[in-house]
């Protein structure tokens, strides 16, 4: 059964301005690389069998104007372990560094 993320995703908006502005990596297959000329490669993000939320920055709470509620939910622990994305995110894993 897919999980109901639309009461939490309306809280989230993702910008994306990182995949619309930059170069991407052509290949969609999930293995480490070298991307030369690219800084991110767009894949799925492998799914985790039983996703925990261990630790939470409240920092990034405030930056994202969630409740202590909504980082308690299981929509949360889906999302932020990589198990779903929401429709206003853009996946990508792999930044180039140097």
């Amino acid at each position: 059964m897919t999980p109901n993320f639309q009461t939490f995703s309306s809280k989230l908006n993702f910008d994306n301005r990182f995949t619309r502005c930059l170069p991407g990596d052509s290949e969609t297959k999930n293995y480490r690389r070298q991307v030369p000329g690219a800084c991110y490669s767009r894949v799925m993000p492998t799914q985790v069998s039983a996703p925990r939320t261990i630790a939470i920055s409240a920092d990034a709470q405030r930056l994202l104007d969630l409740t202590d509620a909504d980082c308690r939910t299981k929509e949360f622990t889906q999302v932020f372990s990589g198990n779903q994305t929401l429709q206003t995110m853009d996946r990508q894993l792999g930044r180039s560094i140097g």
